[in-house]
């Protein structure tokens, strides 16, 4: 018996132990989701600079200066978020 891997990303995929796809049945799932990203990853994923990335994020930083590493869950909260709107008038041009 041969034993393969399938990588899903998804919320909440629907599938079940015991179930069959393509002729194999499913044994286990895994969340394999990694514990810290690279600022780099999520700026790939949200298709916003480095800088930026590293500027909105910098409060939840668990790297080094040099390698700023973030918690996913929480990088998705502040990188989703609709900016603040600017208060006041605006300006006469």
């Amino acid at each position: 018996m041969d034993i393969f891997q399938i990588t899903v990303q998804s919320e909440a995929p629907q599938l079940f132990i015991g179930s069959e796809i393509g002729g194999a049945k499913i044994i286990s799932i895994k969340d394999v989701s990694p514990k810290l990203v690279s600022a780099a990853e999520l700026a790939q994923h949200y298709g916003i600079s480095v800088d930026a990335v590293r500027d909105r994020c910098a409060e939840i930083n668990k790297g080094t200066r040099g390698k700023c590493l973030y918690d996913p869950e929480q990088a998705n909260l502040i990188l989703t978020a609709k900016p603040v709107a600017k208060r006041g008038r605006a300006r006469k041009n």
